[in-house]
C-alpha cells in the first residue's frame, strides 16, 4: 500500500515520539506500507521545522531516509473540490504517484475530501487510517 505524507504528517512525525504520524512511520515496513512525499511537501516541512524543538530538526533528517520523493505535480485534467489552492498540489501529487492513501491533519482545508475517497485514493487522517487498519 502506496501512504502519502503531507507536510502536517511529516512535522507531526518529526515532532513528537508519540504521535500516530510517527507510528505510522515506524510500522511501515513491517505493514509493507511504502512512504511516499512531494518535494513540495518536503520543502515545506523544511521551512517549518524550526518551530518545533530543536530534537525534531535532527529526527526529520533520519525520516527522510523512510520516504520514497516524488515530483511535484501540478495540474491535473480532471476537476478537484478542494479549495485551498496550497493544498492542491499536495492532492494532485499523490494522484500522480498513485497512492492508496492521503494522509494529512490540516481538517480545514482537506475538510471537504476528508474521510473520502478522490478519484479511488482514500483521504484520512493519522487515526482514522490506523482504525481503517484495525490498529486503533
Amino acid at each position: 500500500m502506496r501512504l502519502f505524507l503531507d507536510s502536517s504528517v511529516l512535522l507531526s512525525a518529526a515532532g513528537s515520539e508519540k504521535s500516530l504520524s510517527r507510528l505510522i512511520v515506524t510500522i511501515a515496513e513491517e505493514r509493507g506500507w511504502k512512504l511516499v512525499t512531494a518535494y513540495y511537501c518536503r520543502d515545506e516541512t523544511n521551512r517549518n521545522i524550526g518551530k518545533f524543538p530543536p530534537k525534531a530538526t535532527k529526527t526529520w533528517k533520519t525520516l527522510q531516509g523512510d520516504l520514497s520523493f516524488t515530483a511535484n505535480a501540478l495540474t491535473t485534467n480532471r476537476p478537484l473540490l478542494l479549495s485551498a489552492s496550497k493544498d492542491k498540489p499536495v492532492l494532485i501529487s499523490a494522484l500522480a504517484a498513485k497512492c492508496n492513501v492521503l494522509l494529512t491533519l490540516d481538517t480545514g482545508d482537506f475538510g471537504i475530501v476528508l474521510d473520502t475517497k478522490v478519484y479511488g485514493m482514500a483521504v484520512r487522517t493519522p487515526r482514522s487510517f490506523l482504525i481503517e487498519q484495525g490498529l486503533g
